[in-house]
């Protein structure tokens, strides 16, 4: 299928410039055969390969293609309310309530989808405890299932977000605890660093604000550098760890934003002990 939806994007963008060199090739059951009609026509084939290409995509969820789709959705609905023949080619009189009328009804019933893929997300069955049980878990396991409650499902490449989640007792009493995850794959240096400080952040809330003599926590996100160039699977390995100690953490308004606690409080009060090159 991925074949398929490839030669059709190819093919699709040919006939763009087929249609702006002799729209009467490219539109021969058409009445309008200008150049304009040709690039509209073609160019919405074109996108609709696109989408298509994000749902067959084998490296995503469908979280995420569902996403990409959403954004493709509104990107069209804008720039059909400020050129409606672009979007509506097939229209005989293309109208801005038109172009409402075709893309509102996708984006509502994609926005719906979003709110339940993102809340269907399952908790790792390593680390999940059922509600009735939850109550009378021990602190290992109450610590692990908090930890993995804020690390569900899968990242948008398809990889399990929860690696390992290790609690053990500290020297002199206490619990360390140990989290590695794959990290969401967003493209930019300054974005990874963004989302490894938000999914982080959560972690430590989550484990900190148990109630439990908690000590030390050491966060690790994995991911699989290179892996878009490479035909075979790719290992993900490494590229951030921080830790933060009970000491670090005491200091910490936990009641505070989420935004403010992930963009200006944590990350400062945690020690860097990895970081990969380029991340």
């Amino acid at each position: 299928m991925e074949v398929i939806i490839a030669w059709l994007t190819i093919a699709s963008l040919i006939m763009i410039v087929v249609g702006l060199i002799d729209p009467a090739i490219a539109l021969p059951w058409s009445g309008e055969k200008s150049r304009k009609r040709a690039a509209a026509v073609y160019g919405y084939a074109f996108f609709a390969m696109v989408a298509l290409s994000i749902v067959f995509f084998p490296r995503t969820n469908l979280e995420s293609r569902i996403y990409a789709i959403f954004f493709i959705c509104i990107a069209a609905l804008a720039v059909g309310i400020a050129k409606p023949r672009l979007l509506l080619p097939w229209a005989n009189v293309p109208t801005r309530k038109g172009v409402l009328m075709f893309y509102i009804p996708p984006a509502v019933f994609l926005i719906g989808a979003m709110v339940y893929a993102n809340a269907s997300r399952p908790i790792d069955p390593r680390y999940y405890i059922p509600p009735g049980e939850l109550g009378g878990a021990d602190q290992v396991m109450t610590l692990k299932y908090r930890a993995a409650a804020e690390l569900k499902g899968q990242n948008n490449i398809g990889l399990d977000r929860v690696r390992k989640i290790e609690v053990k007792e500290a020297a002199g009493g206490g619990y360390d605890v140990l989290v590695e995850f794959n990290i969401d794959d967003v493209m930019l240096p300054d974005f990874f660093r963004l989302k490894a400080e938000s999914d982080m952040t959560k972690v430590y809330k989550a484990v900190y604000t148990s109630g439990y003599d908690v000590r030390n926590v050491t966060v690790t996100a994995y991911f699989p550098v290179g892996y878009k160039e490479r035909a075979e699977p790719t290992d993900p390995e490494p590229v951030l760890t921080t830790s933060l100690d009970a000491q670090g953490a005491a200091k910490i308004d936990w009641g505070a934003s989420v935004y403010e606690l992930e963009a200006e409080v944590v990350p400062k009060a945690w020690k860097t002990g990895f970081k990969r090159e380029g991340f």
